[in-house]
């Protein structure tokens, strides 16, 4: 299980965290969750900060990347295979495939996608369950529906492996095909 990293990233509302969670739970590998790290962020310098920062939660999201590249770098160089997760931009691919390239780590993408509509109505469930943290603003149904889909854009990132799963139904999902496939990816010499 050396020099592989699976990525797990799509739309918002996705599925991608119980997929991801599932996969370090088969795979016996550790996984990096992107809002989890943001979250863990928030918590320590606490809401009153984020009240008076207008930009902080895009700040708290760019140190949990920067965070978790660290963490993944020296994952990297103790040559261990891992997970991330989140709904990275397609910029933020090219930066975790530059270190993909300098420690000779080969990638597979999962893109969970489905229709927005159903994204943005299972987003609002979530938000509205009360079970979301608290840094999580809600999300606008035209960002949701009309400009998430065209800002990821991962079909066009550089990693060779992607495997795109379209999640609008969970039922018709065949998780145990894919984590069978991240399996196969992650063992194979």
């Amino acid at each position: 299980m050396k020099n592989k990293l699976v990525l797990v990233s799509g739309y918002v509302a996705a599925g991608k965290t119980a997929f991801s969670h599932k996969l370090a739970q088969e795979l016996n590998i550790p996984c990096f969750n992107y809002d989890a790290i943001d979250e863990t962020i928030c918590d320590f310098l606490g809401s009153e900060m984020v009240e008076t920062h207008d930009e902080y939660d895009k700040e708290s999201q760019e140190m949990a990347f920067c965070l978790m590249l660290h963490i993944i770098e020296r994952l990297f160089i103790a040559n261990n295979a891992c997970i991330l997760e989140g709904s990275f931009e397609l910029e933020e691919i090219n930066v975790i495939k530059k270190l993909l390239d300098k420690y000779n780590y080969e990638c597979l993408l999962f893109i969970l996608k489905g229709d927005p509509k159903v994204m943005f109505d299972r987003y609002v469930k979530r938000d509205k369950s009360g079970e979301r943290h608290w840094i999580h603003a809600p999300a606008y149904e035209d960002w949701i529906i009309n400009v998430m889909p065209t800002t990821r854009g991962l079909e066009k990132s550089e990693i060779k492996l992607k495997i795109a799963v379209d999640t609008t139904s969970f039922e018709k999902v065949d998780y145990n095909d894919l984590i069978v496939t991240a399996n196969e990816f992650i063992t194979m010499s």
